[in-house]
C-alpha cells in the first residue's frame, strides 16, 4: 500500500469524459455491490422459475444486504472519488491515470 494522503473530493469531477478519466467502476464498493446484485437477481429469477416463496424471500434479503453493503463500503471510503495531496483532480495526470 502506498502511504499517500488522500482527501475526498467535494463532488465528482465534471466534463464530457470525467467518469472515464477516473477509471470507470474501479473501486471495491462497486464490484462488491454488482456481484451481490447479480447473485440476488439470479436467486430471484430461480425463485420465479421454480415458484419458491422461500427463495423469493432469500432474494429480497440479499437485495437489502446488497444496498446496505454498498452504503457501508462507500462510507468507509471504498467507493469515493479521491485525490492525493497537491493534486488538482482536473486531468488524468493529476489523478495518476496514464
Amino acid at each position: 500500500m502506498s502511504k499517500h494522503t488522500y482527501q475526498r473530493l467535494s463532488h465528482p469531477p465534471t466534463g464530457p469524459h470525467a467518469v472515464e478519466d477516473l477509471g470507470h467502476a474501479q473501486n471495491p464498493a462497486w464490484w462488491t455491490v454488482m456481484t451481490l446484485g447479480i447473485i440476488a437477481g439470479a436467486v430471484g429469477t430461480w425463485a420465479v422459475v421454480v415458484l419458491s416463496p422461500v427463495l423469493g424471500i432469500v432474494a429480497a434479503v440479499l437485495a437489502v444486504v446488497t444496498i446496505v453493503v454498498g452504503v457501508v463500503m462507500s462510507k468507509m471510503g471504498l467507493g469515493s472519488y479521491t485525490y492525493g495531496e497537491g493534486d488538482t483532480a482536473t486531468d488524468s495526470a493529476s489523478l495518476g491515470i496514464k
